[in-house]
């Protein structure tokens, strides 16, 4: 999967910040990372995931990512791993 924070925000790096969502789902780990304003392109990824058959990703995980989103705190932003 691609991810949604591979340069597609024309905004300046200063005014960026970055947010992730972990899924632990079995033995499959989803890293969910987005910078803020991009969170309707994050909807789309992650629902075009659960509506892939082939991959182990449904609906389920696509609304605890989508509720996740939505109760961030909007000055919460990624740590450098």
């Amino acid at each position: 999967m691609a991810e949604p924070n591979q340069g597609t925000s024309s905004r300046s790096g200063s005014d960026l910040k970055r947010h992730r969502v972990v899924l632990m789902k079995g033995e499959h780990c989803w890293k969910i990372r987005w910078d803020s304003g991009e969170e309707d392109l994050l909807v789309a990824v992650v629902s075009d995931l659960a509506a892939d058959e082939q991959i182990e990703f449904d609906w389920f995980d696509a609304a605890m990512v989508r509720h996740q989103v939505a109760n961030m705190d909007p000055d919460e932003s990624e740590s450098n791993d």
